[in-house]
């Protein structure tokens, strides 16, 4: 497997996010798929891509240009090779997963992803490591991931770094991300009170973080087009 190749920039949040979307699906409009329901495909459907949302967080239409689909596990309820770019923001890297998702890849189509670390010299994020500890992960990292399957080919990479504006709702849920699990409702109690406590005015947190965006392409051969039925014949005996 070649090495990604990586880029920089330090950009506004907006404007970031709208070039991740951008990167992630690809250089050309495309049917995406996004698996989970989340700002992202919000981008991607406001740049002129196809977008179909699923995963088991959708609850309902948030986007008019989105089309929205229930789904559960690690198989996909769509048919092969329907999408040209699949969008995971937190990559399943089970083996029935990954090969699912080479599945409805259309042949040349790319899988794309998000890795994101954040800026622990902020001291409100140092004190919510005191609360929520820090979350044990023994995952190998996404890249050797997708190159150990066989079924695709070498991952790109390229970097942003941003400013993310959390509320209270926000706060939690990095709190359940980062945190030691289960996270219990007592520790979340304290995050609240903390957030309470920290912002007492402004009813928001800035956390920088970077976000490392990968995509690699399937691995698929054409499939060839099927020859059409012949037409139904009648025979006349002209004799």
């Amino acid at each position: 497997m070649g090495e990604a190749v990586n880029r920089r920039s330090a950009v506004g949040h907006d404007d970031a996010s709208a070039r991740m979307a951008k990167w992630l699906a690809g250089d050309r409009l495309a049917c995406v798929l996004h698996l989970g329901d989340s700002t992202i495909a919000y981008h991607l459907a406001d740049q002129g891509h196809e977008v179909v949302v699923a995963g088991d967080d959708v609850r309902g239409r948030r986007h008019p240009e989105v089309q929205y689909v229930r789904a559960a596990g690690d198989r996909l309820p769509f048919a092969g090779s329907s999408f040209d770019a699949v969008v995971a923001p937190h990559l399943r890297e089970s083996p029935t997963a990954l090969a699912d998702v080479a599945r409805v890849l259309r042949p040349g189509g790319v899988v794309s992803t998000v890795e994101r670390t954040h800026d622990e010299s902020l001291p409100w994020v140092r004190r919510l490591r005191d609360i929520v500890g820090r979350r044990t992960r023994s995952d190998p990292p996404v890249v050797d991931t997708l190159g150990a399957t066989g079924l695709f080919g070498d991952v790109e990479s390229t970097d942003l770094a941003q400013w993310q504006t959390l509320d209270l709702a926000g706060l939690l849920q990095f709190a359940s991300e980062i945190g030691t699990q289960p996270i219990s409702e007592t520790t979340l109690a304290r995050v609240r009170e903390a957030f309470s406590e920290v912002t007492p005015h402004t009813g928001h947190l800035r956390l920088r973080h970077m976000t490392r965006c990968l995509r690699a392409t399937v691995v698929k051969v054409e499939e060839p087009t099927p020859e059409p039925p012949p037409a139904e014949t009648l025979l006349f005996d002209l004799r």
